[in-house]
């Protein structure tokens, strides 16, 4: 009897630690707004899904990119922060202008060479 309550805590313990951790990487609208609902659709990753919900908002990309905020972060930082496949998604927001590569010139160095 012993080793059956041993095994059956183990199991319970083990079970509720996958769901919080399970729990704590999902995100929520915390409100009903377009754009809360926006920035969750983003965060989670599917293209095909932001697709159709741009679509029900009638807003553009543009206006999405450059306009919509969540968390008080602009909805690209958002997603670079907190989506699976960030440039992905930004990329598909942006109609692939999306670019986080930076190039880094040394001015001191190219005003000596002429």
């Amino acid at each position: 009897m012993n080793t059956l309550t041993k095994t059956l805590a183990t199991i319970t313990l083990s079970l509720s630690t996958i769901g919080m951790a399970n729990a704590a990487d999902s995100l929520f609208a915390a409100d009903e707004s377009v754009s809360s609902k926006l920035c969750v659709v983003a965060a989670q990753g599917s293209k095909i899904q932001l697709h159709k919900s741009i679509k029900d908002s009638g807003l553009s990309k543009r206006y999405i990119a450059e306009n919509v905020t969540c968390n008080d972060q602009n909805i690209l930082a958002f997603v670079q922060d907190y989506a699976k496949d960030p440039d992905e998604m930004n990329n598909a927001l942006t109609n692939g202008k999306f670019n986080t590569n930076v190039e880094i010139i040394d001015l001191a160095a190219a005003n000596t060479k002429k």
